[in-house]
C-alpha cells in the first residue's frame, strides 16, 4: 500500500486539496490505520501551532480544519485565506513540528519551567541512580497532556519526562514535567535519558556541580547534549538508548 505524504495530509486537512484527490486521501486514511494517525498528529501539531502564535486555545485535533480557519481568519481575513495564505501560514508555523525541529521537543518555559528540592551532591549521589524515581500516576500525566494541548495521546508515543530528573534533584511536580516524543524526531526522549546519565556521572565525579547540571537540563538540553557529546547530532548509541518507559 503506498502511504500518502506528510504534504498532502496537511494540505488536506487546510482543504487545499483538489476535490478528487482530497476524496482519495480521505479514503485511504480511513483504510490506513498508519496515515490516519499520522494525520492526526499533524492535526494535534497544527492545533499546538495556533495556540502557540495566536494565544487560540484549539481544544481537540477534531474539526482541526474549521477551527484553524476560525482563529487565523482575523487576522489574515477571508480574502487571502481564500488565496491560499492560510496553507502558507500553516506551513511555516508548522514546519518545525513536521521536520522535527528543536523547538519541539523542549518544554516550553510557562509550562514546564522545572522544580528541584534541596538536595546537595553528596545526598544525591550516596541515594543511588534513579532510586527516587515514581512511575508519574496516570491523572498527572493525562493533565500534563492537556496542558500541552494533546487530548488523546498513543500510547508509547511520549515519555511524561522530567526536565530535571529526580536523580538530578527534579521534583515530580507538574511545573517539571512534559510530554516529549519518545521514538520519533532527531531529538527524542531516548537521547536526553542518555544526556542525563551522563551529566550525572560528571556531577558525582565532582567534573560538574549539580545547580550547573540542572540550570542546563532546564535552559536548553539540547545545546548541552551537543556541548558535552561534542557532537551536533545524537550519537548512534543514544538513538535506540533505553532508560525510561514510555507513557502507556
Amino acid at each position: 500500500m503506498r502511504h500518502v505524504t506528510d504534504r498532502e495530509l496537511l494540505l488536506e486537512l487546510d482543504g487545499e486539496l483538489e476535490f478528487a484527490r482530497s476524496a482519495a486521501v480521505l479514503r485511504h486514511t480511513e483504510e490506513c490505520e498508519l496515515c490516519r494517525g499520522r494525520q492526526e498528529e499533524l492535526a494535534r501539531g497544527l492545533a499546538r501551532a495556533v495556540e502557540a502564535q495566536l494565544g487560540v486555545a484549539i481544544p481537540a485535533a477534531g474539526a482541526a480544519r474549521e477551527r484553524l480557519r476560525a482563529a487565523l481568519r482575523p487576522r489574515y481575513g477571508q480574502r487571502a485565506l481564500a488565496a491560499g495564505a492560510l496553507a502558507a501560514a500553516l506551513a511555516l508555523m508548522v514546519l518545525p513540528w513536521v521536520t522535527g525541529g528543536e523547538g519541539d521537543v523542549t518544554p516550553r518555559t510557562g509550562l514546564t519551567p522545572g522544580a528541584v528540592r534541596v538536595m546537595d551532591q553528596a545526598t544525591m549521589c550516596a541515594a543511588g541512580e534513579g532510586t527516587e524515581r515514581a512511575a508519574i500516576p496516570h491523572a498527572v500525566a493525562m493533565e500534563v497532556f492537556r496542558r500541552y494541548g494533546i487530548h488523546d495521546p498513543r500510547p508509547r508515543a511520549y515519555e511524561v519526562d522530567y526536565l530535571i530528573p529526580p536523580d538530578l534533584g527534579g521534583t515530580e511536580d507538574e511545573r517539571n514535567l512534559w510530554p516529549q516524543p519518545y521514538n520519533e524526531g532527531t531529538w527524542n526522549a531516548r537521547v536526553k535519558d542518555a544526556l542525563e546519565d551522563r551529566l550525572r556521572t560528571m556531577v558525582c565525579e565532582g567534573g560538574l556541580a549539580l545547580d550547573t547540571a540542572q540550570a542546563e537540563l532546564a535552559g536548553d538540553w539540547i545545546g548541552a547534549y551537543k556541548r558535552h557529546f561534542r557532537t551536533a547530532t545524537p550519537l548512534p548509541d543514544h538513538v535506540a538508548f533505553v532508560k525510561d518507559r514510555p507513557w502507556e
